[in-house]
């Protein structure tokens, strides 16, 4: 996914907060490239170290749209949900957006038959890490 990044601020431990400019939305993420080449443009990869259950902060959208946004409760990200080896006893979720694949990791309580339908996930800020990466 191509975005736009800007430098927000540092944190302890050296860990820096960006602002994430996409063509569907805006959010804060934690940078993990080198700092120096932060801002600008970037092909990057989501990593979003969350444990979703559904119903909770995984759920069905009630608009068909891809969106991105970040309000006082967390970031949120809504697209379509695709679902890898159903046949298997866990299959592999993730979020199609912007043309992205982004590993969404096991979902407790996923019920059957929702590949491919429009979700909305939420993950708490300092969940989210993005990695730029060369095409």
């Amino acid at each position: 996914m191509l975005v736009q990044v800007e430098l927000f601020s540092r944190n302890p431990g050296d860990a820096t907060l960006v602002t994430v400019r996409t063509s569907v939305g805006t959010v804060q993420a934690f940078w993990g490239g080198n700092l120096e080449a932060a801002a600008g443009a970037h092909h990057i990869e989501w990593e979003l170290d969350e444990e979703f259950r559904w119903g909770f902060n995984c759920s069905p959208a009630a608009v068909e749209e891809e969106c991105l946004y970040q309000d006082e409760r967390g970031v949120f990200c809504r697209g379509r949900l695709g679902v890898t080896g159903i046949e298997a006893a866990q299959p592999f979720p993730h979020l199609e957006l912007v043309g992205a694949v982004i590993d969404l990791g096991h979902i407790e309580g996923l019920p059957q038959g929702t590949a491919g339908a429009w979700v909305e996930i939420n993950l708490r800020p300092e969940k989210v890490k993005i990695y730029p990466y060369q095409i």
